[in-house]
């Protein structure tokens, strides 16, 4: 029956019989087409970067640092609806920054590639981006609960928190176990669908739900905090609190922006560079970004949020 089928039809059809965990021996991942996975692969195809490596590291380590006492802080606070989805995208940050950060960096400074180490590239891959995408739909949670908090209608959100977040959960899941992973390549400092392994066409290698994520979900995400911020400036507050609102709005402002620039950049780049020819400094820019995404959250935290910075005193 494959005989009668081209080459990229025949890989589509086979990758639709076999169970997740024998995703890494699927065809068109399979590398003994060309060689015998190993470190030979490293020696001929990967390029070691200990300048990159030892940054994607040291970012990584300083970030799971300075996120545990974040950790306590907003578990402290687990009975707000809003220090909920908080803790939650916290645990789902310190996951990410294992994967995009401190496993990259490593594979970076060993000078891996996907046929190096296939189940590790793969384990890094798949986690970074259900993490990712989890991340995408905890700050849709998050920015959509302070709008609605600034309406006086978080009551209504907040009856469903939990729902929300075992929702924003098997999103997450989902794009780490049921779709094609992205996949270290040390050679050209990035995570790529392609894992670049032989004649087969790119687009057999696609995770378009992904990139239906970064399109979709990223930019509502985008959307809403500029409507948050809107809704900030618009507000009609009294004389006697207008100081302290200022300052809210302020805080709000600066965290939003921070969130927005990182998550936006992170997303369109990673979807053009799947895409289309990309310069190498884009590609690592995008990639920083990615990482800036997931780790800039306790330095928002630690400075602008009052309540967490308490609780770590």
């Amino acid at each position: 029956f494959q005989m009668s089928l081209t080459p990229t039809e025949a890989v589509q059809t086979v990758s639709q019989w076999l169970p997740i965990w024998q995703w890494p021996s699927m065809p068109q991942y399979n590398c003994s087409r060309v060689r015998p996975a190993g470190m030979e692969w490293t020696v001929m195809n990967g390029q070691v970067h200990p300048i990159y490596g030892s940054w994607s590291m040291f970012w990584g380590l300083l970030c799971e640092i300075l996120y545990v006492p974040c950790l306590y802080a907003l578990y402290k606070e687990r009975h707000h609806a809003c220090y909920k989805i908080m803790l939650w995208l916290a645990a789902i940050d310190v996951i990410a920054i294992s994967c995009n950060s401190i496993g990259f960096g490593y594979i970076l400074m060993a000078g891996l590639v996907f046929c190096s180490s296939p189940w590790f590239v793969w384990i890094v891959g798949c986690v970074g981006l259900g993490m990712w995408c989890g991340a995408c739909i905890g700050c849709l949670l998050l920015v959509t609960y302070r709008i609605f908090e600034l309406m006086n209608m978080c009551h209504r959100f907040e009856a469903h928190t939990h729902l929300l977040i075992v929702f924003a959960t098997c999103y997450a899941l989902y794009f780490a176990f049921l779709t094609p992973p992205i996949l270290s390549n040390s050679a050209v400092i990035a995570m790529f669908y392609d894992p670049f392994i032989g004649d087969i066409p790119t687009e057999v290698y696609v995770n378009w739900p992904h990139t239906v994520n970064n399109l979709l979900i990223v930019m509502t995400s985008a959307s809403l905090y500029i409507c948050l911020v809107v809704l900030l400036v618009t507000k009609q507050v009294s004389a006697s609190s207008q100081r302290t609102y200022y300052v809210v709005r302020r805080i709000i402002f600066v965290q939003a922006s921070l969130i927005c620039v990182f998550n936006v950049a992170a997303s369109l780049e990673y979807i053009y560079m799947n895409f289309f020819p990309t310069p190498q400094l884009l590609i690592e820019l995008g990639h920083i970004s990615w990482q800036i995404s997931h780790g800039v959250p306790p330095f928002i935290y630690l400075t602008l949020n009052k309540t967490v910075r308490g609780h770590c005193k």
